[in-house]
C-alpha cells in the first residue's frame, strides 16, 4: 500500500514537473512573461488595448 502512495506521489510530481516546462515553452516567445511590471509591459498591453479598439485616442501620450 505504501508503495502505491508513493508511486502516485511521484507521478503527480513528474505530471506537475512536465506541465510547467510545457507552459514555460508555450509562453517562451513573450519576452514580459513572469513580470510584475514595468513600462515596456505597460506600453505592450496599451498597444493591444488600441488593437481591439481601433480608436486613436487611447494610443496618444498623455
Amino acid at each position: 500500500m505504501q508503495e502505491i502512495v508513493v508511486y502516485l506521489i511521484l507521478l503527480g510530481a513528474v505530471g506537475y514537473a512536465a506541465w510547467w516546462v510545457y507552459e514555460r515553452l508555450r509562453k517562451s516567445d513573450d519576452p514580459c512573461e513572469g513580470c510584475t511590471g514595468c513600462q515596456l509591459k505597460e506600453l505592450k498591453e496599451r498597444a493591444k488595448e488600441c488593437e481591439k479598439r481601433k480608436k486613436s485616442c487611447c494610443c496618444t501620450k498623455k
